[in-house]
C-alpha cells in the first residue's frame, strides 16, 4: 500500500515534469496533470494508508504486576491483629458480611439489613450486627458499610455513655446521609470551572462528598468546631504486634483494576503490595515516597469501588513499582465481583475460628430484567455498548447462589442469602397487572408505619417496587422507607435460619 502511495505522487511528478509551455499570468512552467476531482477524494484514503502501513515496532517490556496466570493478591489477615480482639467478640464465631453494588438502593437496603441483624440477639448483651467482624462491600454496599463504621466511630469518639444502637443513629445521621444526592455532587463537578483546568475530576468530588457525609466529616467538624481527620484505614485495620487496641470491624471496599480488570481489595496489605504512594484526597493529592499505607483515607477506598465506567471518573492511585508507569487507574469492583463475596470468603478461610458465617446482601434489581424483547429490529449500537460493562456479572448470576454455597461448604463457612427474592418466597398470590407506583408506595408506606402484617400480594407488590429502584446515587423519601423496611422484613423471614447458623458447631458449656 506505502508502495501504491509513492507510485501516484512520482506519476504526478514525472507528468508535470514533461509539461510545455509557460502560462501567461503566472509565468510558471505550464503542467499538463491536473488530477481531476475524483483523484483527490482518494488522497484521504491514501494519507490513511501511508499511515496504517508503517512498520510497526515492540519495544519488550517485563514489568507487568502480574504475569499472565499468576495469583491475584488477596487481603492477609497476617498483616493485621486479629478483630476477634475487640471487647465483647465470641472468638469462636467469624461473621463475613458481602454488601452489592446498587447505588443508593444498595446502600439503603444495606443499612435495612444491618438493622433487622441488630435485632437478634446472641446471647450476653450482643446482638447479630455486633458479631460482624468483616465488611466486604462494592459501590454502593461501601456507602451502607461506611455508614455504619462511621457511626461506630463517632459513638467513641463523642464518648457516648448509652450503648451502641445503629437504630437511634438512622434517625440521628444515617437516614440524611443515605438520602443525600450524590448525583448532583457529580453534575455539579463537570461544570465546575475550577476543576476544568485542574487534575481533580467529578470523582474527586464525590469522594470528598462521601468523606464529608457518609464518613461524618462535616458533622465532626460542625460538632467539634475544629477540623477533624478524615477517618483512615488505620482506624479500622491494626497492624500486628501494635500495641493499639482493635476497635471496630474491618471494612474491605472492593475495586477492580482498570487495565487487568482484577480485584483490588482496598486494604493497607493490598496498597503496599502494589507499591502505592499517592492519592487524591478532598480534591488534594498526596505523594510520599514512604507512604503509610494505613495513613490512606476510607473514603477514597468507598469512592474507587463506585467508579462506575464512563458515568464516574476513575480513582488514580500512584505506584513506585514501574518508574515507567507510575499510576494505577481503578474501577467500580462490580467489573470483577458486584456482590463482595469472593473477599469475604478469602478472609473467612484464613480465619481460625471453628465456626464461620457469611451473610450476603444482593441488592441486585435483575428480577426486573426481561430475556426476550418486543422489538424486532436490531438493537441501537449505544444501547448494546451499555450493557457491556456489566455483561459479565449479569452472566455469572445464574449460577451464582450454586458457586457461593460449593465453595463455602468446601472450607466449613455457612451462607445466609438476603436478597429482594425472598419476599417472593411461598408467595402465591397472583401477580397484579398495572401497579400504580406512587399510590402503592404511600399505601405499603402506610402500612409500616402502623406495624401493618404484610400479606403475600402485598410482598409481590414491594418487590416490584423495589427492583424498579435504578441504579442511581440519588433516592426519593418514598424509595428509601421502602428499602429500610424490606431490609428488616427479609432478615425476620430469615431470622429462624440465622439462629440455626449460630447455633451449628457451637460448644455447650
Amino acid at each position: 500500500m506505502l508502495g501504491f502511495g509513492r507510485t501516484l505522487v512520482e506519476v504526478g511528478r514525472r507528468k508535470c515534469e514533461a509539461g510545455t509551455g509557460i502560462e501567461v499570468n503566472t509565468g510558471r512552467p505550464a503542467c499538463q496533470f491536473r488530477f481531476p476531482t475524483s483523484d483527490f477524494r482518494l488522497l484521504p484514503i491514501v494519507a490513511l494508508l501511508l499511515l496504517t502501513s508503517c512498520s510497526p515496532r515492540i519495544y519488550p517490556d517485563r514489568g507487568q504486576f502480574l504475569k499472565d496466570g499468576d495469583p491475584v493478591p488477596t487481603v492477609d489477615l497476617n498483616y493485621y491483629k486479629s478483630v476477634q480482639e475487640r471487647p465483647g467478640q465470641d472468638s469462636t464465631l467469624a461473621v463475613a458480611m458481602a454488601i452489592s453494588g446498587g447505588g443508593s438502593r444498595a446502600s439503603n437496603f444495606g443499612i435495612g439489613i444491618m438493622l433487622g441483624l441488630e435485632q437478634i440477639s446472641t446471647g450476653d448483651g450482643q446482638d447479630m450486627l455486633d458479631e460482624v467482624d468483616y465488611l466486604s462491600t462494592v459501590s454502593g454496599g461501601g456507602f451502607a458499610a461506611g455508614a455504619y463504621v462511621s457511626a461506630l466511630y463517632d459513638h467513641q469518639f463523642f464518648n457516648r455513655a448509652e450503648p451502641f444502637s445503629l437504630k437511634q443513629y438512622l434517625g440521628r445521621q444515617i437516614r440524611e446521609d443515605m438520602a443525600y444526592p450524590y448525583t448532583g455532587v457529580l453534575v455539579r463537578a463537570n461544570f465546575n470551572p475550577v476543576l476544568w483546568f485542574s487534575l481533580a475530576d467529578d470523582g474527586d468530588a464525590l469522594e470528598r462528598s462521601i468523606d464529608e457525609h457518609v464518613l461524618g466529616y462535616r458533622r465532626r467538624a460542625r460538632e467539634t468546631r475544629k477540623k477533624p481527620q478524615s477517618l483512615q484505614l488505620s482506624d479500622f485495620f491494626v497492624p500486628a504486634g501494635s500495641p493499639a487496641p482493635v476497635r471496630f470491624p474491618m471494612h474491605i471496599t472492593n475495586s477492580s483494576t482498570l487495565n487487568t480488570m482484577t480485584i483490588f481489595p482496598f486494604t493497607p496489605d493490598i496498597l503496599s503490595r502494589y507499591r502505592i504512594n499517592g492519592y487524591t484526597h478532598r480534591l488534594n493529592k498526596t505523594i510520599r515516597d514512604t507512604l503509610d499505607p494505613f495513613s490512606v483515607p476510607l473514603a477514597v477506598g468507598i469512592k474507587s469501588s463506585a467508579s462506575f465506567p464512563v458515568l464516574i471518573s476513575n480513582t488514580t492511585l500512584c505506584s513506585k513499582y514501574s518508574p515507567l508507569r507510575p499510576f494505577l487507574p481503578l474501577i467500580d469492583g462490580a467489573m470483577t465481583d458486584n456482590i463482595g463475596y469472593y473477599t469475604a470468603l478469602q478472609v473467612l478461610k484464613q480465619e481460625r475460628a471453628p465456626r464461620k458465617v457469611l451473610l450476603i446482601v444482593d441488592a441486585d434489581a435483575a428480577g426486573n430484567r426481561y430475556t426476550f424483547s418486543k422489538k424486532e429490529g436490531a438493537v441501537f449500537s449505544l444501547r448494546v455498548m451499555g450493557r457491556l460493562p456489566s455483561s459479565g456479572l449479569d452472566a455469572r448470576r445464574a449460577t451464582l447462589v450454586r458457586d457461593i454455597r460449593d465453595v463455602c461448604r468446601q472450607y466449613g463457612i455457612t451462607p445466609v442469602f438476603f436478597s429482594f427474592n425472598a419476599l417472593l418466597d411461598g408467595t402465591e398470590a397472583p401477580l397484579p397487572e398495572e401497579i400504580m407506583v406512587k399510590e402503592e408506595q404511600k399505601r405499603l408506606i402506610w402500612m409500616i408505619r402502623r406495624n401493618q402484617p404484610f400479606g403475600q400480594s402485598d410482598r409481590q407488590i414491594l418487590y416490584e417496587l423495589l427492583t424498579h429502584i435504578g441504579t442511581k446515587l440519588t433516592i426519593t423519601d418514598e424509595e428509601q422507607e421502602l428499602l429500610l423496611y424490606a431490609g428488616q422484613l427479609i432478615v425476620k423471614m430469615q431470622e429462624e435460619e440465622v439462629k440455626r447458623t449460630l447455633k451449628k458447631g457451637k460448644v455447650v458449656k
